[in-house]
C-alpha cells in the first residue's frame, strides 16, 4: 500500500545529481534527515552533513571534473554542494546511520556507542575540510605518472557534540528503527541484541546470539525482530553463520532459518512497512542473492533475479510500500517491485571485481523523489527519479 504524502515515482526515468566527494576513508553509511539534508559516516568515524538543494544548479564545464567520479561510472549533472556541519564523538568506523523525526540522526560505531544528534541543536565550534585529500596526496605521491594533483575541495562546516550517548560493550555491527519510529534494535559483535525506547535511549530487552549480531531489523507491531548471525570472518572449519526470527517480548526463537539459508553470511534485513514481506540479502563474498519471506511462517515468497555480484550489502524500502531498492559489492543499485519481484531500474554501472569500490549502504529520501548511496570510493551518490 502506498503511503500517505509520497508522490507517484517513476523509477525508470533517473538522474544522477551529484557525485558527492569525501575521500578521506570508505564511506560506509548514509542517511537523509528529511528531504533537506543528507548525513553520511566514514570509516574515521567522522559524519558529515550536506544541505541538499531542491533545484539543483546545472554542472558548468568548470566544474566538471570535480564531480566525475569515475571514468566508468554515470557522470553527475548538477554542481554538487558542500557538507555544512561535522558531528563530531565517534572514534572509530560509522556502520549505520538512520533518521528519526526528520530531525534526529542516530549512529553506530565500532567505538562501542550509539549517538543522537540534533539537527535542531546549536553547533558548538567550526572546523576545514577538504574533501579530496586522498586524491591530492596520491597525485603529490606519484609525481612521476605525469598526473597534475587537483586543487583542493574545501569546506567550512560547523562543529556538533552529541546530544545523547548509549554506551555498548563491543563494536556496534547493527543498527535498525521500528516503523512508528519508538525503537532502535542494535547488535554488536559480541551477539549482544538489545532494544532500546528511541527517545529516552532506556533499554528494553536484551538477549544473547552465537556470533556477531550483524543484520538486524525490527517488525512494525514490535512483536518480531530478524538477527543474522556469522562468526567468524574467516572461511575455516569454525565458521558460524546462524539467521532467526524473534519474539520480542519473551526474547525466544520464533523461527530458525538456519537450515533454510545455511553457510549464507545475512548482511542486510528489512521489513516492508505494513510488515507482510521480511526482505534479507546474503553478503560475504559469494552470490548476492535477496529473498522475499513472509515473516509470519518464514516461508520463502520468491527469490530476486537477477543476483548481486560478489554479495549484497544493504536493503531499504521505498516510502510508498510498494518497492525496495537494494546494493552491493558490484557498485549497482536495484529498484524492484515487490508484488510480483520484477526488477525495475538499475543505477550505477558495475566497477569490476569485489574490491572496486562497492557501495556500502543506501538510503531514500522521505518524499521518495531520491536515493543515496554511500561509496567505498570515497563518494555519496545521489539519484533523483522521476514523476
Amino acid at each position: 500500500m502506498k503511503e500517505p504524502g509520497t508522490r507517484s515515482i517513476n523509477f525508470e526515468k533517473s538522474t544522477l545529481l551529484w557525485s558527492l566527494v569525501w575521500d578521506a576513508d570508505w564511506v560506509s553509511a548514509v542517511s537523509f534527515v528529511g528531504d533537506k539534508h543528507l548525513a553520511a559516516g566514514n570509516n574515521l568515524g567522522e559524519i558529515l552533513l550536506w544541505e541538499i538543494p531542491e533545484k539543483p544548479e546545472a554542472l558548468t564545464e568548470s566544474t566538471s571534473e570535480k564531480n566525475k567520479p569515475n571514468e566508468k561510472s554515470e557522470r553527475p549533472s548538477y554542481q554538487a554542494p558542500l557538507p555544512t556541519r561535522q558531528m563530531i564523538g565517534h572514534s572509530n568506523i560509522i556502520n549505520r546511520l538512520i533518521c528519526a523525526e526528520n530531525r534526529w540522526l542516530i549512529s553506530a560505531s565500532n567505538d562501542h556507542t550509539t549517538k543522537y544528534w540534533d539537527l535542531m541543536g546549536t553547533p558548538s565550534g567550526t572546523g576545514t575540510h577538504v574533501l579530496n585529500a586522498r586524491t591530492i596526496e596520491d597525485a603529490n605521491r606519484n609525481k612521476n605518472s605525469g598526473k597534475k594533483a587537483p586543487a583542493p575541495i574545501k569546506a567550512e562546516v560547523k562543529t556538533q557534540q552529541p546530544a545523547k550517548t548509549i554506551k555498548g560493550n563491543e563494536w556496534i555491527v547493527g543498527l535498525a528503527m521500528s516503523q512508528d519510529q519508538s525503537t532502535l534494535i542494535t547488535g554488536d559483535d559480541s551477539g549482544q541484541v538489545v532494544l532500546y525506547d528511541r527517545v529516552s535511549g532506556t533499554k528494553k530487552k536484551h538477549w544473547q546470539v552465537k556470533g556477531w549480531a550483524y543484520a538486524v531489523a525490527i517488525s512494525p507491531d514490535l512483536k518480531q525482530a530478524l538477527v543474522s548471525e556469522r562468526y567468524p570472518l574467516v572461511f575455516d572449519s569454525g565458521r558460524h553463520t546462524g539467521l532467526k526470527i524473534w519474539n520480542t517480548e519473551s526474547a525466544t526463537p520464533l523461527h530458525d532459518l538456519g537450515k533454510e539459508f545455511k553457510d549464507m553470511q545475512i548482511s542486510a534485513g528489512a521489513y516492508s512497512q505494513d510488515g507482510k514481506i521480511l526482505a534479507i540479502g546474503r553478503g560475504g563474498e559469494g552470490d548476492g542473492k535477496i529473498f522475499l519471506l513472509d515473516p509470519s511462517t518464514a516461508k520463502k515468497i520468491r527469490e530476486l533475479s537477477p543476483i548481486h555480484q560478489y554479495g549484497v550489502t544493504d536493503l531499504c524500502f521505498h516510502p510508498d510500500g510498494l518497492h525496495l531498492a537494494s546494493t552491493g559489492r558490484d557498485t549497482v543499485i536495484r529498484i524492484w517491485n515487490i508484488a510480483d519481484g520484477k526488477m525495475i531500474k538499475e543505477l550505477g554501472k558495475p566497477r569490476g571485481g569485489q574490491f572496486k569500490d562497492w557501495f556500502h549502504a543506501i538510503s531514500f529520501s522521505p518524499d521518495g523523489t531520491r536515493v543515496a548511496a554511500a561509496d567505498m570510493a570515497g563518494f555519496i551518490h545521489i539519484w533523483q527519479f522521476g514523476s
